[in-house]
């Protein structure tokens, strides 16, 4: 990166930083917080530059806890750190997560809108015209949200953790390690409407949504959202409904349900984007979360509000888009060596955040669908069938990448695949 750039990003980190801290003592107020020039005005019996000289007393700024707390969020030592910060290195874990529980996933600092937002038509009217503008042209015209779930790698749950081994097992994802389900519905900025951290990795996506309360609050409401015709978007791991639109499964390549599969995509991308930019930005996540569970919860809701932090102040930026780049560029070649480092070891330590893939078995049915499980799919299907009426009579179909020579076949599995002539 150009020096003059660099010094740019590094101005753009410092007034960021000070949005945070003028956001946490707006919240908890000076005295809580203690920022260094409160430290100077009103404790000037003991300096801040003094503390770490002193084996006992003394006051580490808010300031410093802000920073030290970020850093270790972005993948730092807390022996590297405790040097760094000057000081004692068993005050940096502490200080860690009490940063965490009371200042950054404090709604007063930093909120996410959760259930509040889904009861606001207007709000998500105008998420669903930010939707519109897309590749749809304003055919796919409802959505409210994109959502999916991410499997946070973490060690291993211990007994203080759960009640017996059976609890741990059920942390055990698919995916061969262990982790928590987090479901997510982000906006088209890439912004946290929703998430939940609660489902044990090893449960399938739809079980973890529909055991959440949105789930319920959006069956109650359905009627409402459907009379609107909004609903949020999702992979093939989720149930057909009328406030949750999924991709067809297994459709024939440049067909009227594939071009469907593709502008839904294109919706439904920027939730798996979002990940990515947590998931590259936190390098605690770049191995298994290894607190407890509660601590590892918080942790990750703590990414989360601060990524809408982040979000919130890149679209006010006049230039957000050379804002991303620029603020991309300070953690691609770490990300991009880390990774390269793991794979030349061949361990399996690669990033701690992982979208839940449509590769996972289809559920088994269990009895007969009730009256309203059957009103919620005829309703989704309905509007699945006009989105690709309107794709169709607009004649929007996937891009042609391969060209016409494109092939495809089915497998014994009733699988397509596109083969080469």
């Amino acid at each position: 990166m150009p020096l003059k750039q660099n010094k740019e990003v590094e101005v753009l980190l410092l007034v960021s930083l000070g949005n945070v801290c003028y956001g946490i003592i707006s919240a908890v107020g000076e005295k809580s917080f203690k920022s260094e020039s409160f430290i100077e005005t009103h404790l000037k019996n003991t300096s801040i530059h003094g503390a770490h000289e002193v084996t006992s007393g003394g006051y580490i700024s808010g300031e410093v806890k802000v920073a030290l707390t970020l850093r270790i969020l972005a993948g730092g030592s807390y022996l590297d750190i405790a040097l760094i910060f000057r000081c004692g290195s068993s005050y940096v874990t502490p200080i860690f997560h009490d940063v965490l529980r009371n200042w950054i996933c404090n709604d007063r600092v930093i909120k996410i809108p959760n259930e509040e937002y889904f009861r606001d038509i207007e709000a998500m009217k105008q998420t669903a015209n930010k939707f519109s503008n897309g590749r749809s042209r304003g055919i796919i015209n409802g959505v409210i949200g994109s959502i999916d779930g991410w499997l946070v790698k973490i060690k291993k749950p211990s007994k203080t953790d759960v009640e017996n081994s059976n609890d741990a097992a059920g942390y055990f994802s698919r995916k061969g390690f262990y982790a928590i389900n987090c479901q997510v519905i982000v906006d088209r900025d890439k912004r946290v409407l929703w998430r939940s951290i609660k489902a044990r990795g090893g449960e399938h996506d739809s079980t973890a949504f529909k055991s959440t309360t949105l789930y319920e609050q959006l069956l109650e409401d359905r009627n409402i959202l459907l009379e609107n015709l909004l609903y949020i978007i999702g992979d093939s791991a989720y149930a057909l409904c009328s406030f949750l639109i999924k991709p067809f499964d297994n459709v024939r390549p440049y067909s009227d349900l594939d071009s469907f599969n593709y502008y839904l995509s294109s919706s439904r991308i920027y939730v798996e984007c979002c990940f990515g930019e947590v998931s590259s930005r936190w390098g605690i996540f770049w191995k298994p979360l290894a607190y407890s569970l509660a601590d590892n919860v918080t942790v990750i809701d703590s990414a989360l509000r601060l990524h809408n932090f982040v979000v919130d102040w890149r679209v006010t930026q006049e230039e957000p888009a050379e804002i991303y780049h620029a603020e991309r560029s300070i953690f691609d070649e770490e990300t991009l060596a880390f990774m390269r480092g793991q794979t030349s070891r061949n361990l399996d330590l690669s990033v701690g955040v992982h979208a839940n893939d449509d590769d996972a078995p289809p559920q088994t049915r269990r009895g007969r669908p009730s009256a309203l499980d059957t009103e919620l799919r005829n309703n989704g299907l309905a509007i699945r069938h006009n989105i690709c009426q309107r794709l169709s009579q607009e004649q929007m179909k996937r891009p042609d990448r391969l060209g016409t020579a494109a092939q495809y076949r089915t497998d014994r599995f009733g699988r397509i695949t596109l083969v080469d002539e």
